[in-house]
């Protein structure tokens, strides 16, 4: 059988030609890849992107978030393959893409898969409670290092919806979390277990951080109580001490961390809601009904983004 990870070549290229992360030459290379096999050509060359037939193709992409996403990996393709005066042309369907999606934000039709957003972030603020009471139930702490990975998904569970119920809800950095005693000088997401100072989530490794910069915030006493007992299972599944972790006690990926909430969502509460609705759902509970300044500013601090944007999606 053979294990070769799909678009390797493809994903290789963009790394090396674009100076991009691996993940982000990834994203760009299934987007390629998938538009390839649409269209009967391959991948090995790539200029076939310059033909008329595929800008028509993404120019005609009625869904603006595909269309946006398609354009933004062809524009890095042709970047590979050196071809500048194309790229004008899918930076302008890129750009229409991007007015349409604010037109369509800002013009309420966009469908939420909730419909009252207090009513659903108080439900969600309480869910840890019910991952808490199966964690009792299991004695899951109790058995320390000997729980399996099923059974540290479940305390995972816990550890992430208590997060939610404390902490600012934040997009899909929680899976780059480590414990440290002290902050190392690499940037990064860490719980400070500071000796004779409060424990601090510390966040500097997020989409936003060249617009906010590193970001702290106390770990309230509900929080650092389970993060204590939590902390001597980490250690001993992983020697860097990531909390949420795969079912080989390595880091998960962002991917991988977006399929457990969507699980957890749908196990708790029978709904299929990824980190952006449940960051929706919160900044709309507090926008609903009236506009209370300082704290829609101090929460799009914390959430790191910018106060627009929550006027724009979500309200």
């Amino acid at each position: 059988m053979d294990l070769t990870p799909k678009n390797t070549v493809l994903i290789d290229r963009f790394e090396k030609t674009l100076k991009v992360k691996r993940s982000t030459a990834r994203v760009y290379a299934s987007s390629i890849a998938s538009l390839a096999k649409k269209m009967n050509e391959k991948t090995d060359d790539l200029s076939w992107l310059k033909k008329k037939k595929i800008k028509k193709h993404v120019a005609d992409i009625n869904n603006l978030t595909r269309r946006k996403n398609l354009a933004s990996g062809i524009i890095a393709a042709l970047k590979v393959i050196d071809e500048r005066k194309i790229i004008e042309d899918y930076r302008k369907i890129l750009m229409q893409a991007d007015k349409d999606y604010t037109a369509y934000l800002q013009s309420g039709k966009r469908k939420r898969p909730y419909k009252d957003a207090d009513r659903e972030w108080t439900r969600i603020k309480t869910l840890w409670k019910k991952a808490s009471a199966v964690v009792s139930a299991q004695k899951l702490f109790e058995q320390g290092e000997r729980v399996n990975p099923a059974q540290y998904r479940t305390l995972q569970t816990l550890i992430y919806l208590k997060f939610l119920a404390d902490m600012p809800v934040r997009r899909l950095e929680y899976n780059q979390i480590r414990f440290v005693n002290t902050e190392p000088p690499e940037r990064g997401n860490y719980i400070i277990t500071h000796k004779n100072k409060p424990w601090v989530w510390s966040i500097g490794q997020y989409k936003t951080v060249k617009r906010f910069g590193k970001q702290v915030f106390p770990i309230p006493a509900g929080l650092k109580k389970i993060l204590t007992r939590l902390r001597p299972i980490v250690k001993a599944k992983n020697l860097d001490e990531y909390i949420f972790m795969n079912s080989r006690w390595k880091m998960m990926t962002r991917d991988s961390f977006s399929k457990f909430v969507k699980h957890i969502f749908k196990t708790y509460m029978g709904k299929d809601w990824t980190q952006n609705v449940i960051r929706s759902i919160k900044v709309s509970s507090v926008w609903k009904d009236s506009i209370k300044t300082i704290e829609a500013i101090q929460l799009a601090e914390s959430m790191a983004h910018d106060v627009r944007t929550a006027m724009k999606h979500y309200r």
